[in-house]
């Protein structure tokens, strides 16, 4: 059976073969690995890596979909860490199975080049059969490389596909489709359109970042979209006194409002692990109906970070201008802040800027008791600056919103969670 690629090469050659000299967006030569107990140590550098098998987002699927093959290495200086994720056989709501799902994140630092990698692949993605037939996908893999030489920064993604097939209802003989472009996606009528991934990267005189996944099937029956084999990879300079993590958020609907509805935090911004080199980051939204008869506005999010060799220091914030339940209660001027500092003497934190500024119910303005807890019998119950220290930081939800209409539905509005751990050197 003829195989059709959207790389003529292997994964790991077209990594290689786009990092020969002369070519300044392009990964490193060296690709080294962790397997086999290569020991662990510390660099001069931030590395990060992530990625899935799959996703189902949209349509029909109750509540979302979980990620597939997940694997990640969050924010460190260490070279040597090696995650991996391997799943037999999973079945996507909404869509069909997928086989033969393996996730593999790793840091290395070799030959003067450091460099994180990813690396995803689906042996078959196989959509559910109906009246209009089956259709299988084979060999779907993505990968992404960001690393540092003594030429600099570099970024390189690579995809591949091995195999669309159709079998027709009936038994009829089975059709094999090439890969799509980004300007040609593959139709089967009735069943299927699938897409080709985007892959980026980009590169500066401090870092780079590598992102790539391989397909994307949108589902005419459910309407729900299929993300397969997603790669990220990043690698940034600067650390001088520890490296950071955290996010923060207006929303995050940790629990489903009526049954069918969550929603991740949003707008959300997401630290980097050597801070902002002093920048304040925003993001705003200024409606989001979260279901549940759960409407807010101003939704906001900000972060800044900043080190030297002395310290580092930095916050994350998020925010919502007004909060409304049904018209029964409304709350504004929602915030939750976290600051942490780390220097030779320790870390120290703060959740100075928590707030939670009036609320109403039924038109009446109320206040928190002692306890920090307000019931509202039938509508909600409300949970107030909420700290939690953590070993390197500190996580702060400003107003937790339980449902007590049956649903259980619940709701953090105001989040913050920075960390900024020491370096391994």
């Amino acid at each position: 059976m003829r195989q059709h690629l959207l790389l003529a090469i292997p994964l790991t050659a077209a990594l290689a073969l786009a990092s020969t000299p002369g070519q300044a967006h392009t990964a490193s030569t060296t690709t080294g690995t962790t397997r086999g107990g290569q020991a662990t140590h510390a660099t001069h550098f931030a590395l990060r890596g992530s990625g899935f098998g799959t996703e189902v987002v949209g349509g029909q699927v109750p509540a979302g979909s979980e990620t597939t093959g997940h694997a990640v290495i969050g924010c460190t200086d260490v070279a040597g860490l090696d995650h991996s994720n391997d799943v037999a056989h999973v079945a996507l709501p909404g869509v069909g199975t997928a086989n033969g799902v393996g996730s593999r994140i790793w840091t290395t630092d070799r030959n003067r080049v450091t460099a994180s990698h990813a690396r995803h692949s689906v042996a078959s993605v196989d959509l559910a059969s109906s009246g209009l037939g089956s259709l299988s996908l084979a060999a779907v893999t993505s990968g992404a490389r960001a690393s540092h030489d003594s030429r600099g920064f570099h970024a390189a993604t690579a995809t591949s596909i091995g195999a669309i097939t159709f079998t027709p209802p009936g038994g009829g003989a089975p059709q094999t489709f090439p890969a799509p472009t980004p300007d040609q996606p593959v139709d089967i009528p009735g069943l299927a359109t699938i897409y080709a991934g985007q892959s980026r990267t980009s590169h500066t005189s401090t870092g780079a970042v590598a992102d790539a996944y391989a397909l994307r099937i949108d589902v005419t029956a459910t309407g729900s979209s299929l993300r397969v084999a997603h790669s990220h990879a990043e690698i940034h300079g600067g650390l001088l006194t520890g490296v950071f993590g955290g996010h923060s958020a207006g929303t995050h609907v940790t629990t489903a409002l009526d049954g069918t509805v969550t929603s991740g935090p949003n707008p959300l911004t997401v630290m980097p692990c050597q801070g902002t080199y002093g920048q304040v980051r925003r993001q705003a939204l200024a409606h989001l109906d979260l279901g549940g008869q759960v409407v807010v506005r101003g939704a906001t999010s900000s972060e800044r970070a900043a080190q030297s060799a002395a310290r580092a220091h930095g916050y994350e914030r998020g925010g919502i201008a007004h909060l409304d339940l049904g018209g029964r209660l409304v709350v504004d001027g929602i915030v939750g802040k976290a600051t942490v500092t780390r220097t030779a003497d320790g870390l120290r934190r703060s959740a100075r800027g928590t707030q939670v500024g009036t609320v109403t119910v039924d038109g009446q303005v109320r206040r928190f008791p002692s306890t920090g807890v307000l019931e509202i019998p039938g509508l909600a119950k409300l949970e107030r600056h909420l700290v939690t220290r953590t070993s390197a930081g500190l996580r702060v939800v400003s107003l937790r919103v339980t449902l007590l209409d049956g649903s259980g539905g619940v709701v953090d509005l105001g989040t913050a969670d920075l960390r900024i751990r020491p370096l391994s050197h």
